[in-house]
């Protein structure tokens, strides 16, 4: 059974830096080789100009490989230099199009950013005015004679639960800390506060009923 092994294909900046490399080492085997035959061809110079036929036809091999290696090495440089301009190109290409996927997700934070503001608008809106009618609840209990709750416990619970929301969002710092015993919850505050009034106002109905009778 053969299995296939996936290939991840190379973008396009690591492409043309992948083929930069391969020319610049062929460049480098190239000046290597120049430099053996230049040595090679300094310790044959005397032989080959004094009568010695084998180093002279030596001799000839190594120029003519050199004028060839000479041309090779001119077209790796022409080679070379547009690599390099392809690899800065690919670069630049890659560079704009993050910038351009960082400019697209700013976009989207931005939207994010507006509905969040005007979410938290919303829901402040919503908090004064419940905070309101809350103050107006115990107002109108207060004036049918009960003077628990009160606007001082509506205050000191009420601030209690809002510091212990704050806690937990960026403006804690601005509120002294809370331990979470202390934190407080509206909902369960004010429905203790109904259940004490639902029992008050039960007695009495129960008390009227008992005289009719």
């Amino acid at each position: 059974m053969t299995t296939k092994t996936a290939t991840k294909k190379l973008s396009a900046y690591e492409n043309a830096e992948k083929i930069l490399r391969e020319l610049e080492s062929k460049m480098a085997a190239l000046v290597e080789t120049r430099a053996h035959d230049e040595s090679r061809m300094e310790a044959i110079a005397y032989a080959a100009n004094t009568g010695d036929q084998k180093a002279e036809a030596q001799l000839e091999t190594l120029r003519d490989r050199a004028l060839r290696r000479d041309l090779e090495a001119q077209n790796l440089d022409s080679a070379i230099a547009e690599a390099r301009r392809r690899v800065a190109a690919a670069q630049n290409d890659e560079r704009q199009a993050e910038e351009r996927q960082v400019a697209e997700e700013l976009l989207e934070l931005s939207g994010l950013m507006r509905e969040a503001g005007a979410k938290a608008d919303r829901a402040l809106k919503l908090f004064a005015e419940a905070s309101n009618d809350l103050r107006k609840v115990i107002i109108a209990t207060q004036q049918r004679g009960l003077n628990n709750p009160n606007a001082q416990q509506l205050q000191s619970l009420g601030e209690r639960a809002i510091r212990g929301v704050l806690v937990d969002t960026p403006y804690a710092k601005a509120f002294e800390h809370l331990a979470p015993r202390e934190r407080q919850n509206f909902a369960l505050f004010t429905a203790a506060w109904a259940s004490a009034i639902e029992r008050f106002a039960n007695t009495k109905l129960g008390g009227d009923a008992e005289s009719a009778a």
